[in-house]
């Protein structure tokens, strides 16, 4: 696929365009400077496919199927689906592509979490299922059209870790006093 040479950016805030009080308004405010993500919309696509937001201080930002033709889907079928754009991150960020909300509630389709590291160079996909609900959704087949939101992003700053290798016991140890209340394992606080 070829990406055309465009790029936009996106932020949620403008500082060139300064809010209706005027400009005397910012000069009491510290705005802090947001990482950049960089985004190529693929050719023959247009500016519609760059993640969005639907409020302004919602977290994620929607992505919108970028598939030629309806991806069509019985129960329990996966599929790639291409969102439409590449992405370049700050250094030391990444994206979390994860479900909207409403995406399983209403049609059964389950958006699988992924991880953009800051170095892919590829287009985005977004790997999905159709989970047939039964009672609550009865289908044998859904649709997902051309330009139809069907994720969101979300942007990270990357954190390093220490991985140190302990014995069992030493973490049975680390854990004494801290959960002396919980006995279960998983599932256990409900």
């Amino acid at each position: 696929m070829t990406f055309g040479p465009r790029c936009i950016y996106g932020a949620p805030f403008d500082s060139n365009n300064p809010s209706p009080e005027g400009p005397d308004i910012l000069e009491n405010f510290i705005i802090p400077q947001l990482p950049k993500f960089r985004f190529a919309v693929r050719e023959g696509l247009d500016d519609s496919f760059l993640p969005t937001r639907s409020e302004p201080f919602a977290t994620g930002w929607d992505v919108r199927c970028a598939e030629k033709d309806d991806v069509i889907l019985k129960p329990f079928d996966r599929k790639l689906i291409s969102l439409g754009f590449r992405m370049y991150a700050p250094e030391g960020y990444w994206l979390e592509l994860r479900p909207r909300s409403s995406t399983f509630a209403k049609k059964g389709l389950h958006c699988l979490y992924g991880v953009i590291d800051e170095h892919y160079p590829n287009e985005l996909m977004l790997a999905v299922q159709f989970i047939n609900p039964g009672a609550f959704y009865i289908s044998t087949r859904m649709t997902i059209p051309f330009g139809e939101k069907i994720a969101q992003v979300i942007p990270v700053k990357r954190r390093d870790m220490v991985v140190e290798g302990i014995s069992n016991e030493e973490i049975d140890k680390l854990y004494e006093g801290r959960n002396s209340v919980r006995t279960g394992g998983f599932g256990s606080t409900g």
